[in-house]
């Protein structure tokens, strides 16, 4: 009685164990794949609003320096602050630069990016400025706010 007894070597991996490990480093790279997208909007997003936080608060801190009695429309236009003395909304003058360079331009910076300056007299010795951008992203417009008063000392 001749009985062959096969011993399966110890040395190398069957076809279903490659099979198995293949699909789970492919099943890895498709999850991985499938958030790619998602990560670059959300990145694009961010660094839309980091760029309007930035030029907002630019505008903002240029308009502080100024000083109390320099707060008004026709100084804040001579200075380059707002565009012109020409109202786009109550007290609300536009501005497309917080100072020369062109990566201060909302217009320059974002899609359809825009800029407001608002100035109200609180009282006697009191003004709030308030600072807006605005800038399309994708299918809807984002904006971004910054304020502060400003007082007679």
């Amino acid at each position: 009685m001749n009985v062959r007894v096969t011993r399966r070597r110890g040395r190398g991996y069957t076809l279903i164990e490659v099979l198995f490990a293949i699909f789970i480093v492919l099943v890895c790279a498709m999850i991985v794949a499938a958030t790619m997208p998602i990560s670059n909007v959300s990145r694009s997003k961010s660094q839309d609003l980091q760029r309007a936080m930035s030029i907002a608060q630019k505008e903002l801190e240029g308009i502080q320096g100024e000083g109390f009695s320099n707060t008004t429309a026709a100084q804040l236009a001579t200075d380059g602050y707002i565009d012109s003395t020409t109202q786009v909304g109550a007290n609300t003058y536009s501005c497309t630069n917080s100072d020369s360079a062109n990566s201060d331009s909302p217009a320059q910076v974002l899609t359809n990016g825009t800029g407001t300056v608002q100035l109200t007299s609180v009282n006697l010795n009191l003004t709030q400025v308030v600072v807006t951008i605005t800038w399309r992203d994708r299918v809807q417009y984002k904006s971004y706010s910054v304020g502060t008063l400003i007082a007679n000392l």
